[in-house]
C-alpha cells in the first residue's frame, strides 16, 4: 500500500513551480500506510504532482525528490541519483583525485536532506532528515561501490536534525579512521579540511569560485594590504598571499582556527610569516580597534558566520551585517575593494545589497558594486527555491 498526501486548494502552486517543500499546514488529507517515508503528492483535484519524502512530526512535512510517478528512493533509485550527481560534478567542476567537491547538494540534486562532500579520497556525509537516516547503510554501500574511498565520515552534528527527532551525530561510518585534517588540492593551492571538528563538513567548498576572484583582484591591486575578517583557516588569505598581497592581517576568535591556518600556510609557497599577521579576537572589536588606529587596507574580506538564523532575529542580524560593513567602509582606502558575504539563507541578495548601501551611506563613503559573488557550481540552485541560494555577496569598490 502507498502513502498519499493531498493538498489544500491553491497549495499546489509552489510545487508546480519547483519549490520542494510542503509544510504541514498545506496538507488537507493523508491516506494509506503512514509508516512509509515516501509519498505521492496530489493536488486538491486529485492530480499527481510529485513524489516526496515525508516525516509526520516535522513542520516541513514533505520534501519533493521527483515529479515522475512511481519514482522511489529504494536501493536502485538511490544509486541512480548518486551516479547522476557524481557524473554531473565530473562535467561541471572536474577536480581530479586529489581535489574536493560537493557531490550532493540536498534538494538541488533530488535528494532532500542529504549532503555529500569529497575531500580527495575521504567522503563526508551529512544526514539532515529521518528518511536518509533510515537509508544510511544503503547510502554507505553505494558510495563505496561508486567512489572507492579510503574513509566515509559522518558530520550530522547539526541541531536541525532535532526537528525530525534525530540527535546530532558524527563519526566513522566506513574505512580507515581519520588521522588529522585531510589535505586536498584546489587549483594551485593546497588546503586542509578539518573533517572531524571543523566548520560545516570541514571546509568552505562553496567559496571555490570566490577564492579565484579574490586572487584576480589581489593581482589587479598590486601588492595590496589585505584584511581577512572571520578568517577561520584563512584559505582566502592563502590565495591573497600567493597572488602577491604585500601584507595580510587575518582575524578570528578561535585559536584552533589559527592553528589550522598555520598548517595551511606551511603547505603553500609565498606565505612567509613576514607578510602575515593572524590576530585572535572578536571581529567587531578588532575592526573598531583597527579603525581607531587609523589602519587602512586595499582589500578587505568579510565572510561572517550566519548572522540571521531565524525570522524573529532578522533585524538583529541585519544590524550586525551593517556594523561590519560600515567598519569596512571606514577602513578601506580610496580605490580599494571589499569582498562582502552573507551565508544567511533568510537574507536575500537584494536585501543584503541594501544593507551594504546603508552602511556605506552612514560611513559617508560612496561605493560601487563591481561584481556579484555566490556559491560554486557544485552547490547548484533550483529555480523557484530561493532557500538553495544561501551564499551571496558583492565585490564593493570603495
Amino acid at each position: 500500500m502507498t502513502l498519499t498526501l493531498q493538498l489544500k486548494p491553491g497549495r499546489d502552486i509552489p510545487i508546480t513551480r519547483g519549490h520542494p517543500w510542503i509544510m504541514s499546514g498545506a496538507i488537507a488529507s493523508t491516506r494509506g500506510d503512514t509508516s512509509l517515508d515516501e509519498a505521492d503528492i496530489l493536488a486538491a483535484n486529485g492530480a499527481f504532482l510529485a513524489r516526496a519524502t515525508v516525516h509526520p512530526h516535522s513542520e516541513i512535512r514533505a520534501r519533493v525528490f521527483s515529479t515522475t510517478p512511481g519514482d522511489t528512493l529504494d536501493d536502485a533509485g538511490l544509486r541512480a541519483r548518486l551516479t547522476l550527481a557524481i557524473e554531473r560534478r565530473n562535467r561541471w567542476l572536474p577536480t581530479g583525485p586529489d581535489g574536493a567537491v560537493r557531490l550532493v547538494f540536498s534538494e538541488s540534486d533530488g535528494m532532500p536532506g542529504l549532503i555529500i562532500d569529497r575531500f580527495a579520497r575521504v567522503i563526508v556525509i551529512q544526514i539532515l532528515t529521518a528518511p536518509w537516516e533510515a537509508r544510511r547503510e544503503a547510502l554507505v554501500s553505494a558510495l563505496v561501490d561508486l567512489l572507492h574511498p579510503l574513509t566515509i565520515w559522518e558530520r550530522s552534528d547539526v541541531d536541525v536534525r532535532r526537528h525530525e527527532n534525530l540527535e546530532p551525530r558524527k563519526g566513522l561510518l566506513w574505512g580507515a579512521p581519520l588521522t588529522g585534517p585531510q589535505p586536498f588540492k584546489e587549483n594551485a593551492w593546497q588546503f586542509l579540511a578539518d573533517i572531524e571538528n571543523g566548520h560545516k563538513t570541514g571546509f568552505y567548498l562553496d567559496q571555490r569560485a570566490n577564492r579565484q576572484k579574490l586572487a584576480t583582484w589581489t593581482r589587479r591591486l598590486g601588492k595590496p594590504r589585505v584584511l581577512n575578517v572571520f578568517a577561520y583557516s584563512d584559505s582566502m588569505g592563502v590565495c591573497a598571499l600567493q597572488a602577491g598581497a604585500g601584507h595580510l592581517v587575518s582575524v578570528d576568535s578561535s585559536t584552533a582556527a589559527r592553528d589550522l591556518a598555520q598548517s595551511q600556510y606551511a603547505l603553500n609557497p609565498d606565505c612567509d610569516p613576514s607578510r602575515r599577521d593572524y590576530r585572535i579576537g572578536d571581529a567587531f572589536e578588532t575592526l573598531r580597534s583597527l579603525r581607531d588606529e587609523n589602519a587602512r587596507f586595499d582589500l578587505i574580506i568579510l565572510d561572517p558566520p550566519r548572522l540571521v538564523t531565524r525570522k524573529d532575529r532578522m533585524q538583529q542580524g541585519l544590524r550586525a551585517y551593517k556594523d561590519i560593513n560600515l567598519l569596512a567602509c571606514q577602513l578601506i582606502k580610496p580605490g580599494g575593494v571589499i569582498f562582502s558575504f552573507s551565508c544567511s539563507g533568510l537574507v536575500t541578495r537584494e536585501l543584503f545589497g541594501k544593507v551594504i548601501e546603508g552602511a556605506a551611506r552612514d560611513a559617508r563613503r560612496p561605493v560601487q558594486f563591481l561584481d556579484d559573488l555566490g556559491q560554486t557550481a557544485d552547490h547548484p540552485r533550483k529555480p523557484n527555491f530561493p532557500e538553495a541560494e544561501y551564499l551571496k555577496g558583492f565585490v564593493v569598490g570603495g
